[in-house]
């Protein structure tokens, strides 16, 4: 094969090697922006963080999207997904200094991703004829980013700042306009991007277990630091259990093929997605929190030299709770069949608790706030199960008997 050509629905479909190695130096990429929300608990740092993990999963989109669309697996491919993994690492270890004297190191890397990334279109472009309109698209859409992002490397700060904001809009936003004009060109295809944003999920959740076993370890491992750490690693589960729970496989596939609503609720479901992760990544800088201040003993965190303007590991963690568990609702009620009532109010229930505990939990022992979300959220699993269970007897009260005359082998009907 020497070039890249479209995938077409012939079954399921799973990550390749090179797309999970691809996805392992996200890890890194997850990691620094949590490292980069816990130095700059602010609201202007808030905003930076989520203005920086916005860009990191922009270009893991891109490459993820193009690994979906096109059948590729050539030495040249290989090599260019190799370079996108070093850019990425360049990418991850500028976050920090990004918005503190770093801005060109981190533009020049992500400039890049963004050349390698219309690089790559246009060659899918050149190959596969009915995908050269949208490909051409993608190139000047990514093309016009790309070039913002070069000349912010010479631009003085804030201007820098002005020409990214702009830089990511054009990326955000070519996608699904290219959609728009396309999707109506573009054969049915078998996508597993669904699979690609659960892997995603699995590397920002990884982040709370690094944390938690690493702020344990860095404590004298007295029983309210235990006892927090393993509370909160209940709470990760249980987020783990609710997402995993109702994957829905053929978001994108509706995206692509149905009409304008079903495009709109196609990227409503995936850009939902980044609520989700940036949820995980605070509730992650809070377990870390928390077990810090139950390790010293002490009801307020004093985390940072600023206290008074940093926010206390309870509202981190109380917050990302509340986020990543209302963008997961969020998410899966895009998708059919509907959330059972009762268990969309009962997560509310606890988004609600979450956000009290975020507002009030600085006042209380790391061990009582913590504790309080874990109940919480081993409720919702509990209500979850037994939801599942009583869909599964419903269907199978429904379900006709097989015939005790045909099921016989030696008295065929």
């Amino acid at each position: 094969m020497h070039g890249p050509v479209l995938y077409i629905r012939d079954g399921s479909r799973h990550a390749s090697w090179l797309e999970l190695f691809f996805d392992l130096v996200f890890v890194l990429a997850v990691a620094q922006l949590g490292r980069y929300l816990h130095d700059h608990l602010t609201a202007p740092g808030v905003v930076s963080f989520l203005f920086l993990l916005l860009a990191v999963w922009s270009a893991w989109m891109g490459f993820s999207y193009f690994s979906d669309l096109f059948d590729v697996d050539t030495p040249g491919f290989r090599t260019t997904i190799l370079a996108a993994m070093l850019l990425s690492i360049a990418v991850s270890v500028s976050i920090p200094l990004a918005f503190g004297g770093g801005a060109a190191a981190f533009a020049a890397a992500y400039a890049g991703l963004r050349i390698l990334l219309v690089g790559l279109n246009a060659w899918a472009g050149r190959h596969v004829i009915s995908a050269r309109r949208m490909s051409r698209w993608y190139v000047v859409g990514f093309s016009v980013g790309a070039l913002l992002w070069i000349t912010s490397i010479f631009a003085p700060v804030p201007a820098a700042y002005g020409l990214w904001i702009t830089a990511l809009a054009i990326e955000v936003t070519t996608p699904f306009i290219t959609q728009l004009v396309v999707r109506h060109e573009m054969p049915v295809q078998t996508s597993h991007l669904a699979e690609r944003f659960g892997l995603f999920t699995l590397v920002v959740l990884g982040e709370s277990v690094v944390v938690t076993g690493t702020a344990l370890s860095g404590t004298t491992w007295n029983w309210p630091s235990v006892l927090t750490a393993s509370l909160g690693f209940v709470i990760v589960g249980c987020l783990w259990w609710l997402y995993f729970e109702r994957i829905d496989e053929g978001a994108v596939e509706r995206a692509y093929t149905g009409k304008v609503w079903d495009l709109v609720r196609g990227y409503a479901w995936a850009y939902g997605h980044l609520l989700v992760y940036a949820g995980l990544a605070a509730m992650a800088v809070g377990i870390e929190m928390s077990i810090a201040t139950a390790a010293a003993g002490t009801a307020v965190d004093t985390h940072g030299a600023d206290t008074v303007e940093q926010l206390p590991g309870a509202a981190v963690f109380g917050v990302g709770l509340a986020a990543s568990l209302s963008a997961i609702t969020w998410v899966q009620s895009l998708s059919p069949p509907p959330l059972p009532r009762v268990s969309v109010v009962a997560r509310w229930c606890v988004i609600g608790v979450a956000l009290v505990v975020g507002g009030f939990g600085a006042w209380l022992p790391p061990l009582v706030h913590v504790g309080v979300l874990a109940i919480g959220m081993v409720v919702l699993v509990l209500m979850s199960v037994r939801l599942a269970r009583g869909s599964e007897a419903v269907i199978e009260s429904v379900s006709p008997a097989p015939s005790a005359v045909s099921a016989d082998p030696v008295h065929p009907a």
